[in-house]
């Protein structure tokens, strides 16, 4: 791994199966297990992150889950979801990505996105595109919080301000879709005519 600069990625496997599941003692081995083998890997000169509160994680524990195992050791944190619900079958790829924006937010350093069909079946290119796309914005939202990265966010407000609907477009994560679903109007379709911008404007 060292010879191929592979960087190693050590597995999650005692993962919550559902939002009911507290951490138990498995899962604490298993976290302490990872940092005893990354240690051991770092000293033999080979990359590592370390994958862990994964799965299903009640919303509320996220933040203490992620900041308990970053406590433990200076690897970077790898999580998949974590999903905080469990009826959103069929959504899960925005139910991930609420908790990952939350896991991100508390340090987390990776996520691993979720498709729409999680738990359903192997998924589609197109669920592919609309997992990572909910995951990029789960871990831009975690930037926010952790690196102040919202420059992109406040150029948005002022395109927005400036009623600029193609500027607008062009700074989202998937323009093509953002265009696709725009009517064409300048301002806020849900204001129209009642704008408060452009009234603001006129006085």
């Amino acid at each position: 791994c060292r010879k191929h600069d592979i960087v190693l990625s050590l597995g999650n496997t005692a993962r919550s199966g559902c939002i009911h599941d507290r951490r138990d003692k498995m899962q604490v081995a298993e976290i302490r297990q990872n940092i005893v083998l990354a240690h051991r890997a770092l000293e033999r000169g080979v990359q590592v992150i370390i994958e862990g509160c994964g799965g299903h994680i009640r919303s509320d524990r996220i933040p203490s889950y992620i900041k308990y195992q970053k406590g433990l050791s200076p690897f970077p944190l790898f999580v998949a979801g974590p999903l905080p619900t469990d009826i959103a079958i069929g959504f899960d790829h925005i139910a991930g990505a609420c908790g990952g924006s939350a896991a991100s937010a508390a340090g987390a350093d990776y996520l691993c996105y979720i498709t729409p069909a999680e738990h359903l079946g192997l998924p589609t290119p197109a669920a592919v595109k609309e997992g990572l796309i909910a995951f990029r914005i789960a871990a831009h939202i975690g930037d926010t919080v952790k690196y102040g990265r919202d420059a992109q966010d406040k150029t948005v407000a002022e395109l927005r301000a400036a009623l600029d609907r193609e500027g607008q477009i062009r700074c989202s994560m998937d323009p093509g879709r953002a265009r696709e679903l725009s009517d064409g109007e300048a301002e806020c379709t849900m204001c129209g005519e009642f704008c408060a911008i452009k009234i603001m404007r006129e006085f």
